[in-house]
């Protein structure tokens, strides 16, 4: 979570701008919606720092099906969630918006459980970052905030969870680093794969807001002010796409299916007439 106090005026990129159409207000029990998963014909979301350990089930109108809160869960600041398509929902409470914190971890539950019961006991996947030495690292150093996750499979066929961290330096140097974690519950330290090169133009457009894989192939980032697609070729991440948005707001949720891109954005601060469901086509 984060407040922005005030409003910028983005010039403009050397992008696509795709219509972003409101197809539902969400509901004041969203009012903070940091992450997206998109189920069948359903969605589930979140709400970010200080809010319950809760997972909100709604439809396509915006309207509250289902909810279902997490047993042994804490939402110090829940940012992310990832689904390996089959079983899991992984839920990050990785936000880190001081890099401070020591108490980082994913929680691990049965969708199932969760789209059908009104509790369920959650696994801890819990971290740390090796690379992070101080907390907070100078200001050049700050890299270890993070809003978004995939679980993807690796080289050897094995799926793992991939964190994209936040980036806070100042200067604003647009990388990202990636992280993988076992998807097993225990206590872990971060495997460092690559970097992700974002502009280093400044923190209110290149920021990782989410992520999202669809069909093991497409990887969606999501920033404030744009939206990229990559695939993974010759062992790396190669940008094939850039979205503008078309609108500014706080989005910090994305899901992908076969033919449309879904957002959501938040509105603690107030700022906005409301936050909503957005649908685009790919």
């Amino acid at each position: 979570m984060y407040k922005f106090w005030i409003l910028s005026v983005f010039f403009l990129f050397a992008c696509t701008s795709h219509s972003q159409n409101k197809i539902a207000s969400l509901p004041p029990a969203l009012v903070e919606s940091s992450a997206l998963i998109k189920h069948k014909c359903s969605f589930l979301s979140l709400n970010d720092s200080g809010n319950k350990a809760k997972i909100l089930v709604f439809n396509k109108k915006g309207k509250i099906k289902h909810s279902c809160v997490l047993r042994n869960a804490t939402n110090v600041d829940w940012e992310a969630m990832a689904y390996d398509g089959k079983e899991f929902l992984y839920i990050g409470d990785i936000g880190n918006n001081e890099n401070k914190r020591k108490d980082l971890v994913v929680y691990k539950v049965r969708i199932d459980e969760v789209l059908n019961n009104k509790s369920v006991e959650a696994e801890k996947i819990s971290f740390h970052y090796p690379e992070q030495s101080n907390f907070p690292p100078e200001e050049a150093q700050l890299y270890y905030d993070a809003e978004a996750m995939v679980v993807k499979e690796n080289v050897l066929g094995e799926s793992e969870l991939l964190i994209f961290t936040k980036n806070r330096t100042v200067p604003f140097d647009g990388i990202s680093k990636i992280y993988s974690l076992p998807l097993v519950p225990g206590e872990y330290e971060a495997k460092l794969l690559t970097n992700l090169h974002l502009p280093a133009t400044n923190w209110r457009e290149e920021s990782i807001t989410d992520a999202a894989f669809y069909n093991q192939d497409e990887l969606y980032i999501l920033t404030y002010a744009k939206l990229y697609m990559y695939k993974y070729e010759n062992e790396k991440w190669v940008q094939k796409k850039e979205y503008l948005h078309d609108s500014w707001t706080q989005k910090e949720g994305i899901a992908v299916d076969k033919k449309h891109i879904y957002l959501t954005d938040e509105n603690e601060s107030g700022i906005f007439t409301s936050n909503y469901l957005y649908k685009l086509k790919k």
